[in-house]
């Protein structure tokens, strides 16, 4: 799974969920903006409800994953504007203690619960044929996409790997995948691009 690169792509699927209307569609559409605004893993983001955000410039969590590790630290992550202004129209109406991306289907007691890491899954691959998008995209896709977008326009991999709970800068770096672009460039340029032309040895 690698991340999306072009920005003309991210404006792309961001104009296409936003409009739309259906209960799943709205909830893609926060899915997505989260994901690529915040870079949370998946798991994490499956566990907020309205009010951790809505209303608020900082949030502070200690992932799931790091929660039985000695010594984990917790996150605090800044909201930017575009993401408040989401969260406030999109989030209208709704109650603090709701699930941010509740399931439409409702428990006996009347209630809904988060949806699944696979119901989570499905949408973000109903982007690919929603918008056109050959590249696969997944659970992984957002955080990716947005450790990619930050490293492109900072290079601070220093902050990435302690964000992304990283042990080294090497595996920031493949998971972003500025590793594999830098291969891709490295193989670009050959050594024996310049070399003599085949024609004149075949």
């Amino acid at each position: 799974m690698q991340p999306i690169r072009r920005k003309e792509t991210l404006d792309d699927i961001e104009k296409t969920l936003a409009r739309q209307e259906s209960a799943r569609g709205r909830r893609t559409f926060l899915l997505w903006e989260v994901g690529i605004r915040t870079g949370m893993r998946i798991s994490d983001m499956l566990q907020l409800r309205v009010g951790d955000l809505r209303g608020k410039v900082r949030y502070t969590y200690l992932p799931i994953k790091q929660q039985h590790k000695r010594g984990a630290q917790p996150i605090t992550i800044t909201l930017d504007p575009g993401l408040r202004k989401i969260l406030a129209k999109r989030c209208e109406g709704m109650g603090d203690r709701e699930w941010l991306f509740a399931s439409t289907q409702k428990t006996a007691g009347g209630n809904r619960k988060p949806i699944s890491r696979q119901q989570a899954l499905k949408d973000m691959r109903w982007i690919n044929s929603l918008c056109g998008i050959d590249e696969p995209i997944g659970c992984h896709t957002t955080r990716k996409t947005f450790g990619y977008q930050y490293y492109q326009r900072t290079h601070d991999v220093a902050i990435l790997q302690k964000w992304f709970y990283h042990s080294s800068p090497e595996t920031t770096l493949i998971y972003i995948g500025i590793a594999e672009d830098n291969f891709r460039r490295m193989t670009d340029s050959s050594p024996f691009s310049s070399g003599p032309e085949l024609d004149d040895i075949l």
